[in-house]
């Protein structure tokens, strides 16, 4: 019986991470929308080098976002059931990475905030959503 009811807590659990995981696609898109929606009032000449150098910033946010949550899903997951703290500990697991991995579309969003370029703010956009959809909640990361 109370093996059954661990395996409805971590099955109600995973539906709610993937949730968890949803709101942030959902917070970006957003963002995202009310950017392009506005991109008439930010738009601004941008010079190629300084759009080289964001685009560059951009690549490697991504890839140290993408290492971080790589790491952090490899060593920290699975979370076992038998710590009384576990479903706070894989929540927290999993903000923190998907905090980590809006991170490229946060550094496009504030270069379009300043320049208005589209590009930048696509890429970051792309950057983010790729990753959260890439490291979305398995059934296998609480046991």
């Amino acid at each position: 019986m109370a093996k059954e009811q661990d395996k409805d807590r971590v099955d109600t659990f995973i539906k709610r991470a993937k949730q968890f995981n949803l709101s942030f696609i959902a917070g970006i898109t957003i963002l995202f929308v009310a950017s392009l929606i506005t991109y008439e009032f930010f738009s601004m000449p941008v010079s190629p080098k300084l759009l080289l150098y964001v685009y560059i910033l951009i690549g490697l946010s991504t890839l140290v976002s993408y290492g971080v949550s790589a790491l952090v899903r490899k060593k920290m997951f699975p979370v076992s059931t038998q710590d009384p703290y576990w479903s706070y500990t894989a929540v927290r697991r999993y903000f923190w990475s998907y905090v980590l991995l809006c991170m490229p579309f946060g550094i496009a969003f504030l270069f379009f905030l300043f320049a208005g370029n589209l590009s930048a703010l696509v890429l970051g956009y792309l950057a983010s959503l790729c990753g959260l959809i890439l490291f979305k909640p398995k059934k296998g990361d609480v046991l």
